[in-house]
C-alpha cells in the first residue's frame, strides 16, 4: 500500500533551467549567483557595491561591458577571470572546479542550476557513532519517486546509484549522514552539497528536522511521533522477528525525511533571497503527488511507542 503526499505551496516565479551559450547568461537577472561577484577573491562587499553603482549588476555586464573607468584595473581582471572560470565550469558542471571557485558559504546560490539533478538523502542506522553502529536503510528521493536501499538487501547498490547525480541535499546531513556514508562504504561523495539545517541555521531557524517540518505545517500522518530512536527499535525488532511489517513501517518513515526535504530546501533558498534584499525572483515550487511506496503499520507504531523508554530492551 502507498501514501501521496500533495504539495501545493506556489510561490510568485518560476526560475527556469539556466541555459549558458557563448557566455551569455539568458536568466542572469532572475538568478542570485549571477548577480553576486563576491565569490571572487579580492573582490569583496564594497567592491561589489561600488561595481553596482557602475552599472555592473550581473556576469552578463562583466563579460559584455568595458571596465568602469572608475574601477580599478587589476581588479577587473581579477573579476573578469573569477566570472569566466565559473562560467566555463556551469557549462559542463565541473562539480570539482564549482567547489573551488564559489566559497561554501556560497553554495546555496547554485541550488537553481542543480534543482533538477538533486538526490534528496537520508540514513537510519542502529546507533549514532559509525564506530560502533551501522547504516539500516538509506532513501533517495530524486523529485518523482523514492529509491530504498536496505541492508542485507540492495545497501550495496547505493554507491553506484548515488554517483548519478550532480549534487545531494540532507538534514544535517554533512555531520551524520555523509560521514556515516563515507566511514561504511568509502564513497567520495563529489557532488554538491546543500545542508538545509545549516542553511536554515543562517536564518536563525533551529531545531530537528521534525521540529522544523512542524513550523512549515508539514504533517507525518501516522508517523508523527515517531524518530530516530523509534528508527533504531524498529530495525531490531525487524531482525528479530523477520515480519515484514517493522521493516515497511521503518521504510515509510525514512521515506518521508527525503520527500520532504525538496520542499524544505526551496524554503530556505527563497528565505534567504529574501534576507539579502535580493531582486531575485524565489523558487517555485512545483504542485505534484509524491508517493511514499511504504505505509507505516498502526500496531507496529504503537508498539514502538511503548517501547522507546529502552533502547536495549
Amino acid at each position: 500500500m502507498k501514501t501521496n503526499k500533495i504539495f501545493n505551496k506556489p510561490q510568485a516565479y518560476n526560475v527556469k533551467e539556466i541555459v549558458i551559450r557563448d557566455g551569455d547568461l539568458s536568466l542572469a537577472g532572475n538568478h542570485p549567483l549571477f548577480n553576486s561577484f563576491t565569490f571572487v577573491k579580492g573582490i569583496g562587499g564594497k567592491a561589489e557595491t561600488m561595481l553596482r553603482e557602475l552599472g555592473i549588476r550581473c556576469w552578463n555586464d562583466v563579460i559584455k561591458k568595458q571596465r568602469p573607468e572608475l574601477f580599478p584595473k587589476q581588479k577587473w581582471v581579477t573579476l573578469w577571470n573569477g566570472v569566466n572560470s565559473a562560467i566555463e565550469a556551469l557549462k559542463v558542471l565541473d562539480i570539482s572546479q564549482l567547489t573551488r571557485l564559489i566559497p561554501n558559504i556560497q553554495h546555496w546560490k547554485m541550488i537553481p542550476n542543480f534543482i533538477d539533478r538533486i538526490a534528496y538523502l537520508d540514513i537510519e542506522t542502529t546507533g549514532l557513532s559509525p564506530h560502533y553502529s551501522h547504516i539500516t536503510t538509506i532513501a533517495v528521493y530524486d523529485g518523482t519517486r523514492v529509491h530504498d536501499f536496505v541492508r542485507g538487501d540492495n545497501l550495496h547498490d547505493f554507491p553506484d546509484f548515488i554517483s548519478k547525480f550532480s549534487a545531494i541535499t540532507t538534514f544535517y546531513g554533512k555531520a551524520f549522514d555523509i560521514p556515516f556514508i563515507r566511514h561504511e562504504m568509502g564513497i567520495g561523495f563529489n557532488q554538491i552539497h546543500f545542508d538545509v539545517c545549516f542553511l536554515l541555521r543562517r536564518l536563525q531557524i533551529k531545531g530537528g528536522l521534525k521540529k522544523i517540518e512542524k513550523r512549515f505545517g508539514i504533517s507525518r500522518g501516522a508517523l508523527e511521533d515517531l524518530d530516530g530512536y523509534s528508527a533504531v527499535l524498529l530495525w531490531k525488532k525487524y531482525k528479530q522477528t523477520k515480519e515484514k511489517e517493522y521493516l515497511e513501517t521503518l521504510l515509510a518513515y525514512n521515506n518521508e525525511d527525503v520527500i520532504n526535504l525538496e520542499f524544505l530546501l526551496h524554503q530556505a533558498y527563497n528565505l534567504l533571497i529574501e534576507k539579502e534584499h535580493s531582486f531575485t525572483p524565489p523558487l517555485e515550487f512545483p504542485k505534484k503527488k509524491v508517493t511514499n511506496p511504504f505505509v507505516a503499520n498502526k500496531r507496529v507504531v504503537k508498539e514502538i511507542l511503548g517501547r522507546r523508554t529502552n533502547l536495549y530492551r
